[in-house]
């Protein structure tokens, strides 16, 4: 069972812009039908479509990374 969280999270550390990220992790579910079926179960329990999932995770994301820096300076 793979973590999506933890695996997204990682390559946009890892990768200099979200677009690469979201390359790598295209090629990821390319090469791994089981992670792409996770991916799918995923984001549909999300409610959100795969194909805008990666967009709508990385916004929660970046407002959630936002939230924390806007506490820390209050």
């Amino acid at each position: 069972m793979y973590d999506i969280a933890d695996i997204l999270r990682s390559l946009l550390d890892q990768y200099t812009s979200p677009r690469e990220a979201e390359e790598a992790f295209a090629r990821m579910l390319e090469d791994d039908n089981s992670l792409k079926s996770e991916y799918k179960e995923w984001f549909h329990a999300r409610g959100v479509s795969t194909r805008k999932g990666y967009q709508s995770y990385l916004d929660e994301l970046i407002e959630s990374r936002d939230s924390i820096w806007e506490n820390l300076n209050e």
